[in-house]
């Protein structure tokens, strides 16, 4: 539908246009302008067709945009400064500066710099879809993962193929696509990259998602994924017929939890490579617990009004049940959260459950002091339990925007011990493996931890970034006199 666009100025430019939306990213000759024009045209009435058109091109202005920073990606990839030569070879630093600069994970760096050197090598009639709007990001990172290590004879007349339908297709459909000429083209090759495929089978890391929900992912060979998949939709069938009200998902999800359980209990039997047998220890997961989230089990215990009791009580007019000797009443009390290890926060009723035992370990914390511990420099290694304070204080690899569990991390001097650096909880710091032997290799710099609990942390290109603590530290008095003492067994003590 035509629409017009009458002269308009922003930051110093005139744009006349008419014509359908979709030919603004067209006539304005970058993705920059059409963003220019667009932002005006918000403003203006229109109807479903015209907001749908400038729906698709915004969304050709963002891939033009992804395309180029691809490129930058690439081309900072390539800069010598940030490779850096470690005891075992080298280790590259751009993954980690794009990600630390762009506040992204170390997985969606990765991505932008495989499709940025994809588009600026063999693959570049990709750079140009993704450049002119005709592909996504994801359309492109499609590409370059199903053909970045297949010979270029094979590779590129795929490419051509796939690019034709790609505008039409979506991400997982342009993915089937790929693989399916794959085989036909080159069986004998696709069976060699199957079997190679298959040494990266693997269950992903749990990814926290909300309310106390986690998502995992598993990686495996077809057969054995609808292996796994036949088998849960067989424990639904089974419960579905003796009546049970649960949903075929729910059931799915309960019966490979089962499975977990169990094997967290009592152990799980595997072959090994070589075909000897072994049984795994049974483990246990830990479970941090502020001293006043168990103190709510306690029978007759009146913890003070929370923030939402009192903003409502503000609200409303009434006033809080507050207690005379709890400070910060006026502005309620903030509970902190027991944290899951590896995972993050969890709500008070759900900690106290698992602080019953079994699987979990309780761990019981004094959220009013935290006094540092310090062994001097007696000894490199830490002890077990100033590593597990610094395990329990870190929570997280302290790199900016890395998430990877403390309890998988190593727990690195900041100022090396050699140097002079005490093996204290002040100057021990958890980094993941990755990230430690960045700084190893003086591809990063820790900061010490603030008294606040920031802590900043140098790139190899020497940004520095900062790493916040978990929440705000407390601002209130000691109103909870509860003795640890209360809390011996299992709740409700």
């Amino acid at each position: 539908m035509p629409i017009e666009i009458h002269e308009f100025h922003r930051n110093g430019v005139s744009v006349f246009e008419c014509g359908t939306v979709e030919h603004l990213m067209d006539a304005s000759g970058s993705g920059a302008q059409a963003i220019v024009m667009l932002e005006n045209f918000a403003d203006r009435a229109a109807n479903e067709d015209a907001l749908l058109a400038s729906i698709r091109t915004a969304a050709r202005a963002e891939a033009h945009a992804a395309g180029l920073k691809s490129r930058y990606a690439a081309r900072l990839a390539a800069a010598e400064r940030l490779t850096f030569a470690t005891h075992t070879g080298t280790v590259d630093a751009a993954t980690e500066e794009i990600a630390l600069a762009l506040r992204v994970t170390r997985i969606e760096a990765e991505r932008l710099l495989a499709v940025g050197r994809a588009i600026t090598g063999p693959f570049w009639a990709t750079g140009e879809s993704l450049d002119a709007g005709r592909i996504t990001f994801a359309k492109a990172w499609v590409i370059a993962d199903c053909l970045g290590d297949v010979a270029l004879p094979v590779a590129l007349p795929i490419e051509a193929k796939a690019l034709e339908r790609a505008p039409e297709r979506t991400s997982a459909e342009l993915r089937r696509d790929i693989e399916r000429m794959l085989i036909e083209v080159d069986p004998d090759a696709a069976d060699d990259r199957a079997t190679a495929a298959r040494d990266k089978r693997t269950v992903g890391r749990v990814r926290p998602a909300r309310d106390g929900m986690a998502r995992m992912s598993v990686f495996l060979p077809a057969p054995d994924a609808m292996i796994l998949d036949g088998a849960l939709d067989a424990a639904a069938t089974a419960a579905h017929a003796v009546g049970d009200e649960r949903t075929t998902g729910q059931v799915r999800a309960d019966a490979l939890t089962a499975w977990a359980v169990a094997a967290a209990r009592n152990g799980t039997t595997l072959t090994t490579t070589g075909g000897e047998t072994v049984t795994s220890i049974p483990v246990k997961v830990a479970v941090t617990i502020p001293l006043e989230v168990l103190a709510r089990a306690i029978p007759g215990f009146t913890p003070p009004p929370t923030i939402a009791q009192v903003l409502h009580a503000q609200l409303t007019g009434d006033d809080p049940d507050t207690d005379a000797g709890a400070s910060g009443a006026a502005e309620g009390h903030r509970t902190e959260a027991p944290w899951l290890e590896g995972y993050g926060p969890l709500t008070p009723a759900v900690a106290r459950l698992l602080a019953a035992g079994g699987t979990w370990r309780r761990i019981v914390t004094d959220t009013l002091t935290g006094a540092p511990l310090d062994v001097g420099r007696t000894r490199y290694t830490p002890p077990a339990h100033l590593a597990t304070l610094v395990r329990l204080r870190d929570r997280t690899c302290v790199r900016p925007g890395c998430s990877v569990p403390a309890h998988r991390c190593d727990r690195d001097h900041v100022h090396d011990w050699a140097a002079g650096g005490r093996t204290s909880a002040a100057n021990l710091a958890s980094q993941c493996p990755r990230d430690h032997a960045l700084k190893t290799a003086g591809a990063a710099t820790p900061g010490p931890l603030l008294p606040d609990g920031t802590r900043t942390w140098t790139s190899a290109l020497g940004h520095t970034y900062t790493r916040p603590p978990e929440r705000e530290p407390r601002r209130r008095g000691g109103a909870l006199a509860v003795s640890a003492d209360r809390f011996e067994g299992p709740p409700p003590f």
